[in-house]
């Protein structure tokens, strides 16, 4: 877990320029967001041994965007380091985010996120953790969003694909 000042921690992450937007733009912007919003918004460093390979976000009660389903928390601003995609990383990211949730906050009962509709690579992870389309598309910072959702035990099980000795 960080805190709000831990910027330094992941800005080493490395991120595709045509992408960077779809996980909230430059990490100095959404920390800058991150101080500016109501609380109850958890950043996490996705970290494999002494390397920080992502980054993600938990929010929770007046963080929640409007679209959140009561009971639920959401996950926003998923960042896995380029250099490292494609090996378990956004996996063991979303099920280690939805293992603290279960953890520190049991009464959640849901979490949800929200995807860009041109973002297919963030649309098939979230799939493939276990979120489920509600159908409900919203309008987004970067345009129209598809509604994911998954009861919290989905997301918390080891996923196919994810590197499971990772720690956030």
């Amino acid at each position: 877990m960080l805190s709000l000042d831990d910027e330094d921690v992941v800005a080493g992450i490395a991120v595709d320029p045509d992408k960077e937007p779809y996980s909230g733009g430059p990490i100095g912007d959404v920390f800058a967001q991150l101080r500016a919003s109501p609380p109850r918004q958890t950043p996490f460093a996705l970290v494999d041994g002494d390397r920080v390979v992502g980054f993600i976000v938990a929010r929770e009660g007046a963080a929640l965007p409007v679209w959140a389903e009561k009971g639920c928390m959401t996950l926003n601003n998923l960042r896995i380091d380029t250099r490292l995609q494609g090996r378990g990383y956004g996996k063991a990211a979303i099920r280690l985010a939805a293992q603290w949730i279960a953890r520190e906050r049991p009464i959640v009962t849901h979490v949800m996120s929200s995807v860009n509709v041109g973002n297919l690579a963030a649309f098939n992870l979230n799939l493939a953790c276990g979120l489920t389309p509600t159908g409900q598309i919203v309008e987004g910072r970067l345009g129209r969003q598809r509604v994911m959702i998954a009861p919290i035990g989905r997301l918390c099980r080891d996923q196919a694909g994810s590197t499971s000795t990772r720690s956030l």
